[in-house]
């Protein structure tokens, strides 16, 4: 009897299939099945389709030294499962000399369970000479190993890039312009890919901060609005600039806003509309207050700033309130904070508060 497999063949640029003609009998016979069934955990179908990779094996002992390294490694029985059938071919590699010089050094670097399962499954690509150089040129600029593991973790391909080169040329670039190392850091921890980009690319993106948004390289709000500048378009900029105005701003009111907290431009057009006719046009806020307390803007009304001012509204009725608290002090509070300050202990004043204010606030009753 004869058993047609289809197989999907990894490359560089595309997967290409193949259809392997092989004898069902000895395939099924072959100890490998087996061990692949029984030791890892694969089912019957997955180890013969698995099997073409590792036929050529005499014994187990190479595929056992694999499994026995995987879970020095700290992986677990799924994970290691998740490897093999993703890479069978790893069983036949050579732990002294392959596995052990590439993973014993992301090992020390305390790389997190589910971050190794993942190069693992990659390390067909890995140079153990280059990912050694990388981890080693992250450290010196780094400075520690905490900060080089988030750093891989959120670009884990720079490790068989050959990026030092142009990361040092994107960290002087970005020193001309007035940005500290601690400040260069921060990108690269948060996103390491920014200083990977054309250096063309990177200085202009870098130059439009401050004219767009009116914050210095000094600022300690400069990286956010260097997020701000990489994330949204000209466009959209000047569509939630235009929202503003119509609401009565002036643009050095915006740019006010913009210098204390970037991030109120990630909110959505439909939000921020929202935001500015609730606190202008029923609360009569002003642009320049707005302006000068942003975080206003990024709460959200339905679950935070509408339920609260709810409870402010019946407790200065109930005339229980020892002090006229502003909305945006009240707002700022934790939920923890809020509920204990400002719900439990009038609860014998206002019956039901408590009730209707996690039921406002979308909270479940605790």
């Amino acid at each position: 009897m004869t058993m047609w497999i289809l197989r999907l063949k990894p490359s560089r640029k595309y997967a290409t299939l193949q259809y392997l003609n092989y004898s069902t009998q000895p395939m099924q016979d072959h100890f490998m099945v087996d061990y692949l069934v029984n030791s890892i955990g694969f089912s019957k179908d997955q180890a013969l389709s698995a099997l073409t990779e590792v036929s050529h094996l005499k014994s187990t002992q190479k595929p056992d030294s694999v499994l026995h390294f995987l879970k020095q490694c700290g992986l677990d029985s799924t994970q290691v499962r998740d490897i093999v059938c993703y890479r069978p071919k790893i069983l036949t590699t050579s732990v002294h000399k392959t596995l052990a010089p590439k993973f014993r050094l992301l090992q020390q670097l305390g790389l997190p369970a589910p971050h190794l399962e993942k190069l693992f499954k990659q390390s067909y690509n890995f140079s153990s000479n280059r990912l050694s150089a990388n981890v080693n040129f992250l450290r010196e600029l780094l400075g520690c190993d905490d900060k080089v593991n988030k750093v891989i973790q959120r670009s884990a391909w720079m490790l068989n890039s050959n990026y030092a080169h142009r990361l040092s040329s994107s960290w002087m670039l970005l020193k001309k312009n007035g940005l500290s190392d601690e400040k260069i850091q921060t990108i690269l921890l948060k996103n390491p890919n920014c200083l990977l980009q054309n250096p063309e690319w990177l200085e202009a993106t870098v130059s439009k901060v401050e004219p767009v948004l009116g914050i210095p390289p000094e600022s300690p709000r400069f990286l956010d609005g260097l997020e701000i500048v990489i994330s949204l378009s000209k466009s959209t900029l000047d569509m939630k600039f235009g929202i503003f105005r119509s609401f009565g701003w002036l643009d050095s009111e915006i740019l006010i806003m913009a210098k204390a907290l970037p991030f109120c431009l990630r909110r959505s057009e439909a939000k921020l509309q929202a935001s500015l006719n609730f606190f202008m046009n029923e609360l009569g806020y002003t642009p320049a207050y707005l302006a000068t307390h942003p975080k206003l803007l990024v709460y959200s009304l339905e679950k935070r700033v509408m339920p609260r001012k709810q409870v402010l509204n019946i407790l200065k009725e109930k005339k229980v309130l020892k002090s006229n608290f502003s909305l945006c002090s009240v707002a700022a509070l934790s939920e923890e904070k809020f509920i204990k300050d400002f719900v439990l202990p009038y609860r014998e004043f206002v019956p039901h508060l408590f009730e209707a204010y996690t039921k406002a606030a979308g909270h479940q009753m605790i």
